[in-house]
């Protein structure tokens, strides 16, 4: 146990965070509007007791670091690129609230924007790509953190960590489990993808995502909500 502890420490003392910033949505996708608020549906309301979602991505970038500016040019890139795709993914810039009076948990997009974290870590980005056994610590520092139990709570953080001088890139993220599933997050990342690549994160291939409520039946009425069991048992702070 100690030895394990000692371990994450160590490399949490390797990561060295560079810059955090704030990256809004840039002109909002159709249907979709700075006042947003979109109220979980039952399906979503029992994921709000869960842990985040996380995920990291690997990159090479080569012995010039991406490019001519390097890391500051490949960073620049990727938060254009996000905000063209939160544009259309409101609900991953929003906040999660909870609403006393009535039980419910909202997703709040009034104040959209996303913690985007910049860092820098001594670690081989191709050991870490072909390691069998996997160093988790590694890997931990990689993703930025997310608290998920007190509400109101962000729904996405960003980390994005420059490897080995430069020679490799991680992107990592965490998600609220209320506002997306699994498919959701890859869906979310190819459209990223696709802005950072094609310009655009909205092609013939990948539509808009749609937040209309019209095909959620309820059993029951909207009474049938989880919500109103699992939001209290969260630690709510004052607005």
């Amino acid at each position: 146990m100690g030895e394990a502890s000692s371990d994450v420490a160590a490399q949490a003392s390797a990561l060295r965070v560079l810059a955090v910033s704030r990256v809004a949505p840039s002109a909002l996708g159709e249907g979709q509007h700075a006042g947003l608020r979109l109220k979980l549906s039952f399906f979503d309301s029992p994921w709000v007791m869960l842990p985040p979602i996380q995920r990291v991505f690997l990159y090479e970038l080569g012995e010039n670091g991406g490019g001519d500016q390097g890391f500051p040019a490949v960073v620049d890139r990727l938060k254009r690129a996000l905000a063209d795709t939160l544009a259309h993914y409101l609900p991953l810039a929003g906040r999660l609230e909870y609403v006393a009076e009535t039980g419910d948990v909202f997703v709040d997009c009034s104040d959209a924007g996303v913690a985007f974290v910049e860092a820098e870590a001594d670690v081989d980005v191709r050991r870490l790509a072909g390691d069998e056994e996997h160093d988790i610590p590694a890997f931990l520092g990689l993703v930025p953190e997310l608290d998920a139990w007190v509400l109101p709570a962000p729904v996405l953080c960003v980390q994005a960590t420059r490897l080995g001088a430069g020679a490799g890139l991680a992107v990592g993220l965490s998600v609220h489990h209320a506002v997306a599933d699994g498919r959701a997050v890859w869906r979310f990342m190819e459209a990223w993808a696709s802005a950072s690549r094609e310009g655009s994160p909205i092609t013939k291939a990948r539509g808009p995502p749609q937040y209309g409520r019209e095909a959620v039946a309820y059993p029951n009425g909207e009474t049938s909500s989880a919500a109103r069991c699992s939001g209290p048992s969260h630690q709510i702070s004052p607005r």
